[in-house]
């Protein structure tokens, strides 16, 4: 008896090639509305569960592959060197800004005078 037999209808399996390339299940690529050349994204969770979504193309038009790989090494060196990490004081966070508007007690765009404020503005946005 095959194993497949016990398989729920929503646990389904590809391959990979020797390329590591896959094939999409046809009930995955219609769930997602997939057509050709669609980009996927893969998301790991915290239990180390895969999450996979197609790409909404009016994000890719605003990518730039740069920064990605900026902030990709910024994710990889932090993660291999957690002791460098600072946290951030509402003095630094201030010098930021500043730095950044050219005076002291001035936001710019985004970005609130006080990390307090920042603080503040994320929390309602919950």
């Amino acid at each position: 008896m095959h194993y497949h037999i016990h398989m729920d209808e929503n646990e389904l399996e590809s391959s990979l090639t020797d390329r590591y390339q896959t094939t999409v299940p046809a009930r995955i690529r219609k769930l997602l509305g997939l057509n050709k050349r669609d980009k996927l994204e893969w998301i790991l969770d915290e239990s180390g569960g895969v999450r996979v979504t197609k790409r909404n193309p009016d994000e890719l038009e605003h990518a730039d592959p740069t920064v990605d790989a900026w902030l990709d090494f910024l994710a990889k060196d932090m993660a291999k060197h957690p002791e460098r990490l600072v946290p951030l004081t509402p003095e630094m966070y201030e010098d930021i800004v500043a730095e950044l508007s050219g005076e002291r007690g001035v936001g710019v765009e985004g970005l609130p005078p006080t990390l307090e404020e920042l603080w503040a503005q994320e929390d309602e946005a919950k």
